[in-house]
């Protein structure tokens, strides 16, 4: 089966009710460079969306340890059912594909040659920053269409109306501030005298001991992005941690009088909130990072 690599800008583009077997060997790659596939679930009979990992040889083994064991168990789930079929197991150099639901964010964000690079990681995250966009509006509309929250349910509503507004204000619109604000950084940035009146005194310090403007104005830069990133993941972590909660508490005692279609919408919002927690944690792990190469004044 031919290989095609496929751009996308965000996973939840793939519509997988339109995807048949013949797809199989497609491969999807999003914004930020994770590339996904396509494996045939033969227990349920659907087509599932995995993340691939390309493992270098000295890796393969213990992947090769992982998949034998999920093997074994896969198989010893299916006696009796006829399905005798087996996977391949890894070999070096192999693609390794987790399941989206279980699937990690990009764990070196902003890592080059193995130092951390703030200019890649803020890149990385802005791109990210655009997928963010499109999902979050996606999981909304995804939960509205599952019915998981019966419109008669007064306060389970009005709870997700106000979570909603949530990502609205806390995730979208200050998505657009982010990305305006670097844009303003590398069009037509202001004065340093109107960035420094909104540094608090510990930035304000290291920048009267640096020695030029194009110092100033590097580490004016940095900070003023690490604190945007970090002001807009860590609320938006909390929304969807709480929202997570809720919705796994309403499956327990909705899901049964879903139909087909409502069960998949919440399925796909479920898994994209996964996936969009998992990533926020990999940005929050970058600012982390950002934050010490920006307080060490050395590096300006």
């Amino acid at each position: 089966m031919k290989t095609r690599f496929i751009r996308i800008r965000d996973i939840t583009q793939l519509d997988l009710s339109k995807i048949s077997v013949y797809d199989l060997g497609n491969r999807y790659i999003d914004a930020g460079g994770n590339m996904f596939g396509l494996r045939y679930n033969r227990a349920n009979k659907k087509i599932e969306v995995i993340k691939i990992i390309r493992t270098p040889a000295r890796g393969a083994g213990y992947y090769n340890q992982m998949m034998l064991r999920r093997r074994s168990a896969e198989s010893s789930a299916r006696q009796g059912s006829g399905d005798g079929g087996e996977d391949a197991v890894l070999d070096e150099g192999e693609e390794y594909g987790e399941v989206m639901g279980s699937a990690d964010a990009p764990a070196s964000m902003g890592a080059a040659g193995g130092d951390f690079n703030p200019d890649a990681f803020i890149t990385e995250t802005l791109q990210m920053m655009e997928g963010h966009k499109g999902r979050l509006n996606g999981i909304v509309m995804n939960i509205k269409n599952s019915n998981i929250v019966p419109v008669t349910d007064k306060m389970a509503s009005t709870y997700l109306i106000d979570v909603f507004r949530s990502i609205d204000m806390d995730g979208v619109q200050r998505i657009d501030s982010v990305i305006n604000n670097n844009k303003e950084f590398s069009s037509y940035p202001r004065s340093i005298t109107y960035y420094l009146a909104k540094l608090d005194t510990r930035s304000k310090n290291i920048v009267d001991r640096l020695d030029n403007d194009s110092a100033k104005m590097r580490f004016i830069y940095l900070s003023e992005m690490f604190f945007a990133i970090r002001g807009l993941y860590r609320p938006l972590k909390q929304v969807f941690a709480d929202l997570q909660g809720y919705l796994e508490q309403k499956e327990r005692e909705e899901i049964a009088r879903l139909s087909y279609y409502e069960e998949k919408y919440f399925q796909d919002a479920m898994t994209s909130i996964r996936n969009t927690v998992s990533e926020i944690n990999a940005v929050l792990r970058g600012c982390k990072k950002l934050e010490d190469f920006i307080y060490n004044e050395s590096r300006f």
